[in-house]
């Protein structure tokens, strides 16, 4: 574990900084590597970390965030973690911040995160059975998009605060965040406002995980997190996320995801979950933990935040049969 670096929010590193010079006093042997696109042949930037191990070793795929890139600083601690543990670490590019149609979990982006993994493979010794892929916030939708179209890769899939449906964000963003720039910038990417009816909506509708992520339920582990109090992507967009890869009995009830998201309280319904010592040392104390299938959604109290250790802890137990 990385315990000098329990959340994302209130770390040393301030959620714009891109700063490769900070990786590299982190982790010296990080490199910034170019990978050919085997879509347009365009030339993608990446972060590599190679342990330079004999045998095999785990493949830790991390995804920066909707306004940042590849050199995104709070993705260090996943460098960290790679490089006390002896894993392999790509950090993607997958097309820049989340403002252009060619990025925010486009096909272009998409084959950008699979082309970093072939990449990772030639440069590296990966264990095909524990292929990991994490992603926070925007890329936490995009992470949700490659585990429905492509579940047969991952080990595990980590995703903080994701958002399952950019039509349903881009509404909430105009009447609760009007001031912000993120609703400028899915109408950027997806071609237009995604009005009912729209192109423009059915091109953000292809880009989010409610169009996908049935196809992952019981076929690949998901772990969803999610700040109660988180301001910028509603809590409802995990629990949605979760119904979807959740057996039937076991899926949140619609009442209790509105009333989750209205009030940001719990339901007595719901139960009292289990105390998790990492949320705890993390000041994120777990309000609401529901598995079914290979899924497992958490809901912690703080905001649009990342509590690295326990997804870290959860991704290191996972691992993918792989048939002969």
């Amino acid at each position: 574990m990385i315990p000098e670096f329990p959340r994302a929010a209130g770390g040393p590193f301030p959620f714009g900084a891109q700063d490769f010079s900070v990786w590299q006093a982190r982790i010296p042997r990080i490199e910034e590597v170019e990978i050919n696109s085997s879509l347009d042949g365009s030339k993608q930037r990446a972060l590599l970390y190679d342990p330079g191990r004999p045998e095999p070793r785990p493949l830790l795929v991390a995804l920066h965030s909707w306004s940042e890139n590849y050199l995104q600083n709070i993705g260090i601690p996943y460098g960290i973690f790679a490089e006390r543990n002896g894993w392999v670490l790509i950090h993607p590019d997958h097309r820049g911040p989340y403002r252009s149609p060619a990025s925010t979990a486009s096909e272009l982006a998409q084959r950008d995160v699979l082309d970093a993994i072939d990449y990772a493979k030639q440069r590296a010794r990966v264990d095909p059975t524990r292929i990991y892929l994490v992603g926070y916030s925007g890329s936490a939708m995009t992470s949700l998009v490659l585990a429905g179209r492509h579940p047969g890769i991952w080990a595990g899939v980590v995703s903080w605060v994701p958002i399952y449906d950019l039509v349903d964000w881009y509404g909430w963003l105009r009447s609760n965040l009007p001031e912000r720039h993120y609703a400028h910038e899915v109408a950027a990417a997806c071609g237009g406002a995604p009005r009912p009816g729209t192109a423009a909506a059915d091109e953000c509708r292809r880009r989010s995980p409610r169009s996908h992520l049935q196809a992952a339920r019981g076929r690949v582990n998901v772990y969803l997190g999610v700040g109660l109090w988180d301001q910028l992507v509603p809590p409802d967009h995990a629990l949605r996320a979760f119904n979807d890869l959740a057996a039937p009995a076991d899926q949140v009830p619609v009442e209790d995801i509105g009333r989750i998201t209205k009030t940001r309280s719990i339901p007595e319904t719901l139960g009292a979950p289990e105390a998790r010592p990492l949320y705890e040392a993390a000041k994120a104390k777990v309000v609401f933990e529901r598995t079914s299938e290979r899924a497992t959604v958490v809901v912690f109290q703080g905001g649009h935040d990342v509590i690295y250790n326990a997804g870290l802890s959860w991704l290191s137990s996972q691992q993918r049969t792989v048939l002969p």
